[in-house]
């Protein structure tokens, strides 16, 4: 979560759209439970200050159809959030002196020559270059649920592809550098990585009900679920061996809680070794962490998932406000992690409306244009009987879905509000994400010429990529 931006139209233009917008305020606890149930979250939720659990509390079902309730002691996949255990377990290598996140990766594994100016600390945070193995369709195809993978088929495949950028000059998320830094953890230390963890964080937290199975469902009845042609469907077809050490740890929200241990004043690893991996590099990203301000404070988090389940792991280090979840519905809910943060530390939260509204299909070409803040602009079409939002930097076409007169629902990302003037015509259109309200011109329209914004702080784009990265590490992104 960015500090709050406000983004101001004229007040006029503003008022001149007589329909509710796609925002609702949470003020208080019997509000936030009765959003998080009409959200149709399916997990479980823990927020904790000090020492003092706030809420702990388990939404839904472990299988959609048996209907068997969740519990608070179940366990989920954690995906992406395993790059911070592997991200400590380096630096408490370091601080035994047995490795240098300033070495070279080639003085650990001299077979991989092409990436000689690759430093340890490169691959912790992501601007190494090396390609993300699992973009590529190519190893996803070869995948077989009963075939376990090992870090060397892993790295063998990705060093068939060159280096996608210079070292240090761009930052991309590469699970690739996780599975090589997996693979330099058990080389110095002669343990396989997952015990590694076990004998240096687990045990020592106290963290029981936390580990790496290959085949997740011999130790949790929990099922992930998948969207496939608008319907959850329960998702088993691949064992964990994919992950490894870039993603394949399973955990509860009780564990998760001990883990975050490591944030503040620990004797699990050194002030030093916690100070590196919270300091920021490019995009805001540590060692396995995201780090960014957030109010008066410092938001230290990371998301998680894997085909079926999304983990989020948020810390407040000012306020001492830790916020888990863990979900099996591949994260198709709003941003509930980014709600109790915010409503935990300022009392309240802006959340995107659930309710459906009966818009008439006919009614969408109304919408259709181009709408332009400076040089970005988005696309509003229709495609079929759907209504379709598409930015102009690359990224997909996002579903529209009405929940009132022009207020849409951007598939839980976003929300999206259609503004008219005196006349009833559209001429601009307000994107509201992460607390944030971007102000977008309509283009092409007589009605909107004139208007100036320019006085005015506007985001400069929208920032779906930017949650994705922080709500939905997505380990297939």
């Amino acid at each position: 979560m960015l500090n709050k931006i406000s983004v101001l139209f004229f007040v006029s233009l503003l008022s001149a759209s007589a329909f509710a917008g796609p925002m609702v305020e949470i003020s208080s606890k019997e509000e936030l439970n009765s959003y998080i149930v009409k959200s149709k979250f399916n997990g479980v939720v823990l927020v904790a200050k000090d020492k003092n659990i706030l809420m702990k509390e388990a939404f839904g079902y472990k299988n959609l159809e048996s209907k068997i309730p969740l519990t608070t002691s179940d366990k989920f996949q954690i995906g992406s959030n395993t790059k911070q255990f592997i991200a400590a377990s380096l630096l408490k290598l370091q601080e035994e002196g047995r490795v240098s996140l300033d070495d070279s990766i080639t003085k650990y594994l001299p077979e991989l020559s092409e990436y000689k100016n690759i430093k340890v600390r490169d691959i912790l945070n992501h601007t190494s270059g090396i390609s993300n193995y699992t973009d590529h369709e190519e190893f996803w195809s070869m995948l077989d649920y009963n075939k376990t993978l090992t870090l060397d088929e892993i790295i063998n495949f990705t060093s068939k592809f060159p280096l996608e950028f210079e070292t240090k000059t761009k930052w991309n998320y590469s699970n690739s550098g996780y599975i090589i830094a997996g693979k330099i953890l058990e080389i110095v230390s002669g343990q396989t990585w997952d015990e590694f963890l076990e004998e240096n964080f687990l045990k020592p937290l106290d963290m029981k009900d936390t580990g790496y199975q290959e085949y997740f469902e011999k130790i949790s009845d929990v099922t992930g679920n998948v969207l496939q042609n608008d319907k959850l469907v329960p998702f088993t077809d691949l064992n964990l061996s994919w992950a490894l050490s870039a993603g394949a740890l399973y955990s509860t929200v009780d564990d998760l809680l001990k883990w975050t241990s490591i944030y503040e004043k620990s004797s699990i690893i050194s002030d030093s070794s916690r100070k590196e991996m919270q300091t920021p590099f490019l995009k805001n990203y540590g060692l396995g962490l995201w780090i960014q301000p957030y109010n008066d404070d410092v938001l230290i988090k990371h998301g998680g998932r894997t085909p079926g389940f999304v983990s989020n792991i948020d810390f407040l280090r000012n306020s001492k406000l830790k916020v888990i979840t863990l979900d099996n519905i591949d994260g198709k809910t709003s941003d509930v992690a980014g709600i109790l943060v915010d409503f935990y530390s300022n009392g309240k939260a802006l959340a995107i409306k659930t309710d459906s509204y009966p818009l008439q299909v006919e009614s969408f070409q109304e919408y259709e244009g181009e709408f332009a803040s400076g040089k970005f602009e988005v696309k509003v079409f229709v495609n079929g009987n759907k209504l379709f939002l598409q930015p102009n930097d690359g990224q997909p076409a996002y579903l529209m879905i009405p929940n009132d007169k022009d207020s849409f629902n951007l598939q839980f990302i976003s929300g999206e509000e259609f503004i008219r003037n005196a006349k009833g015509t559209i001429i601009a259109l307000k994107h509201y994400q992460n607390n944030h309200v971007s102000s977008f011109i309509k283009k092409n329209s007589a009605q909107s010429n004139g208007l100036n914004l320019k006085h005015y702080k506007i985001q400069k784009s929208f920032i779906f990529k930017e949650q994705i990265e922080r709500y939905q590490l997505n380990l297939r992104n």
